[in-house]
């Protein structure tokens, strides 16, 4: 069935103009007259990048991409730290490594501390910080730090240009599955945050993930980072802030249906410089 609605979806990403629900705000935040968090269809199209040598053979894509092969290997959250600004770092570092020789480490925990000093550290306000203020380099601001050195004052920031929400919890599901393969046809990986069953940071030696059996317990809501999807299997691939020994060496497939259902939110950085 995904694979007719893939193709089906394909079709209108190139020859038709998306629609999609429109009543929803523009944008999160305001800062200085710019607007961060963009919601709107037609500026996610024209604003989200397209990274050079992913998204570029459509044969391939047709059953698949993944940018999995991009990212730095899987880290666990430090006990200062928050899923939320392990993940976004992940995602950041993505860009700012792609095609380098030299790979950089950027550090979760000044994001994690700076917006917990703010006192709303979830992930829009997380999100909005790296436009407005960035982060710095784990060599500036080690893991697991316990506070904010003064020398971060005087050293570059890494920041993004801005975020762009592809798809809200009132979407439908299928409609969830294809705005995030879109993103990822182009190479981005995508931010999603999921309604999943407590325990959920304790599954090991797990490749394939079902929800069946997991209803009427307690739920709850966590970022995670979409990698890859894979049309045969009918899945995505998800990537952790629990380290490799969560999953599959840190990562876990969920199944397109699974995914609908539980998806809550999804988001994609704008990396400086596009």
């Amino acid at each position: 069935m995904y694979i007719r609605l893939f193709f089906a979806c394909l079709f209108s990403l190139f020859f038709i103009k998306i629609t999609a629900q429109t009543d929803t705000l523009p944008a999160d935040f305001t800062v200085k007259g710019v607007a961060i968090g963009i919601s709107a269809p037609e500026l996610i199209d024209q604003m989200m990048v397209t990274m050079p040598g992913l998204g570029s053979n459509a044969k391939a894509m047709m059953n698949q991409q993944s940018v999995k092969s991009y990212l730095m290997p899987p880290r666990q959250v430090g006990q200062r730290g928050t899923v939320t600004s392990y993940l976004l770092s992940a995602c950041m570092e993505f860009y700012s490594n792609f095609r380098k020789n030299y790979k950089v480490n950027l550090s979760p925990d000044f994001v994690a501390l700076s917006t917990a000093r703010e006192g709303t550290p979830d992930l829009k306000n997380s999100l909005r910080f790296l436009v407005t203020d960035g982060t710095v380099s784990a060599d500036i601001m080690p893991y697991d730090s316990p506070s904010i050195p003064r020398s971060v004052g005087a050293t570059d920031k890494y920041k993004i240009t801005n975020y762009l929400q592809i798809f809200r919890e009132t979407h439908r599901d299928n409609q969830k599955v294809f705005e995030t393969q879109k993103a990822l046809m182009r190479g981005n990986p995508v931010i999603v945050e999921m309604q999943v069953p407590a325990g959920f940071d304790k599954i090991s030696k797990t490749r394939f993930w079902s929800a069946t059996g997991t209803g009427g317990g307690e739920k709850v809501t966590l970022p995670f980072l979409i990698v890859s999807y894979n049309l045969e299997l009918e899945s995505f691939e998800v990537l952790s802030a629990w380290g490799p020994e969560w999953g599959s060496d840190g990562y876990l497939w969920i199944d397109f249906d699974d995914f609908g259902e539980i998806a809550q939110s999804g988001y994609v950085m704008v990396p400086a410089g596009n």
